[in-house]
């Protein structure tokens, strides 16, 4: 799974400044890689050529040449590839999910693309529980951009059966009448609130191993409204929705009748983002809009979240924005949709700042003025 220190690791590489980024499709279910020359093969190669065109120098066309060695030997297993080749090192991704477009680019590592996949195929927890059992499966979103393309990496998780039966028996193999009556409904209620407490702890296991942020419930919705109750407040923050599931469903189907939940949490999270700077620097707040006011803000050490419509049409732009917002600490959230649009009225980026841009002093008075 892609994470953000692969990032970290192909701008830190030496020599990082002459840096040849290739992002392929090279999917071999896709139509167009299905030919005796896959498409992919074809785009590369005219568009490394093109690039050694532009770039005439010696060094450059030692890192075309081992481009062109590495994907020569290349039998695809996976969705896509980015590599990065630089004079001294190289970093290759395999990645199980699809690009939104191919990209050949040299200078410093464009790594826009991929901040884009770590934010669009962002991990779920997904629980699913009624009163004797639970089921939890890691999917990926997958969500703007890719059309109606869905990869769902699951990972699923055993959960053992709970017993629902006290251990006291007489030898008829009947619970006894009387006060063993009220005994069996404590029980049955004290093995619930076991259950349901150990659920809600797996949840918690499962968001820190996973990295997710989020947590969906289905199954029995009574049943998810009591794992809730068992949570500690940090993983119920995590719960986005319940949606009643049944559980015999295969995880492709669970997930299928839960992403319209998840597509609707992200989009009321980016609306609000956007919503909530652009309002903050209307009211000379703690907001910044506008290429060139953010970028200041950005060398400033300013901005604590960068809000960058995707995709981002300036190709220099999308490549150093995520070297400086690394560099000046702030987090990148890429949003698509409505809440891009917002931000292209708005002057093409839109940051949240720790504090606000002090207002220009007025001008002294010119002397003699009445």
């Amino acid at each position: 799974m892609l994470k953000l220190s692969d990032v970290n690791r192909v701008l830190s590489q030496p020599a990082a400044d002459k840096t040849l980024s290739v992002y392929a499709q090279v999917d071999p279910s896709l139509f167009e890689n299905q030919g005796r020359t896959p498409g992919w093969r074809i785009w590369l190669k005219n568009s490394l050529r093109e690039l050694k065109a532009k770039h005439a120098e010696p060094e450059t066309a030692e890192l075309i040449a081992r481009a062109e060695h590495y994907f020569t030997n290349l039998r695809p297993e996976c969705k896509a590839v980015a590599a990065f080749f630089t004079p001294r090192a190289e970093q290759v991704l395999q990645l199980k999910v699809p690009i939104v477009a191919p990209e050949c680019h040299f200078g410093r590592p464009a790594v826009a693309s991929l901040l884009w996949l770590l934010d669009e195929y962002e991990p779920y927890v997904v629980t699913l529980v009624d009163s004797e059992k639970a089921r939890f499966f890691v999917a990926q979103l997958g969500r703007a951009g890719l059309g109606d393309t869905r990869f769902n990496e699951v990972f699923e998780y055993d959960f053992p059966q709970k017993t629902m039966m006290p251990t006291g028996r007489n030898e008829g193999n009947y619970p006894q009448g009387g006060n063993n009556r009220d005994a069996f409904a404590a029980t049955i209620q004290d093995h619930a609130r076991r259950f349901y407490r150990d659920v809600a702890e797996q949840c918690g296991h499962l968001l820190e191993q996973s990295g997710a942020k989020r947590l969906l419930l289905g199954g029995i919705e009574t049943s998810a409204h009591c794992v809730i109750e068992q949570m500690h407040d940090t993983v119920a923050r995590a719960v986005i929705g319940i949606v009643p599931t049944p559980l015999h469903l295969g995880d492709q189907a669970t997930w299928d009748a839960m992403m319209p939940r998840a597509l609707e949490f992200e989009r009321e999270h980016e609306r609000a983002l956007v919503d909530e700077v652009v309002d903050l620097a209307k009211a000379g707040g703690r907001g910044a809009l506008g290429i060139a006011t953010v970028l200041e803000c950005l060398k400033n050490k300013q901005v604590e979240l960068l809000l960058v419509p995707w995709p981002l049409g300036d190709v220099e732009l999308r490549v150093r924005l995520p070297e400086l917002a690394m560099a000046a600490g702030a987090r990148i959230e890429l949003v698509a949709g409505p809440a891009a649009e917002r931000i292209e009225q708005e002057g093409g980026l839109a940051a949240r700042l720790y504090y606000g841009i002090p207002e220009a002093a007025p001008a002294p008075p010119l002397a003699g003025a009445a």
